[in-house]
């Protein structure tokens, strides 16, 4: 079964918000947990405002 648009933005959203998914469909979960990992991947690399130049 392959996931809907509209399933991943629901999943997106409960990932990003920090919220749990609340589902047992394997699918939901390996896509909920992928994004998890992406998020904080990009918390750890993110340079937080402007860099200066002088």
């Amino acid at each position: 079964m392959v996931l809907t648009a509209y399933r991943q933005h629901k999943i997106y959203l409960a990932a990003t918000m920090g919220y749990g998914l609340g589902s047992d469909n394997s699918e939901e979960i390996a896509y909920f947990n992928k994004l998890k990992e992406e998020i904080n991947k990009s918390k750890m690399n993110r340079n937080m405002g402007i860099q200066r130049e002088d």
